[in-house]
């Protein structure tokens, strides 16, 4: 065993030893409150946030139904033009044809 083997296992056995505690220190302990005080913080504000959310849901329910009621009106009219004869059906099948190019094209 050479010298410098001996010296680097007594110096990691030095190290293991003297820091097993960190000593307190006021900036330390300073940064460590402020980070905490961020953190809840930003947990109160996701937690509002979400209350808000759910209350401005609760409130606009009324318009949502309505809402989802006419789209879904407009979509039965849509396709029972679509389906209700030849032309609709036509015009629906190139215009799916014209987007898929357009994509395409854009695409490369």
């Amino acid at each position: 065993m050479s010298d410098q083997d001996g010296f680097d296992a007594r110096l990691a056995a030095h190290f293991e030893q003297a820091h097993r505690h960190v000593p307190d220190d006021s900036f330390v302990a300073t940064a460590m409150r402020k980070v905490r005080a961020r953190r809840r913080g930003r947990e109160v504000m996701r937690a509002s946030l979400g209350a808000a959310a759910l209350g401005a849901t609760i409130v606009a329910s009324p318009w949502l139904i309505a809402g989802v009621a006419w789209l879904n009106a407009a979509f039965e009219a849509s396709l029972a033009w679509a389906m209700g004869g030849q032309y609709g059906g036509w015009v629906l099948g190139t215009l799916g044809l014209v987007v898929g190019l357009a994509m395409r094209k854009r695409s490369r």
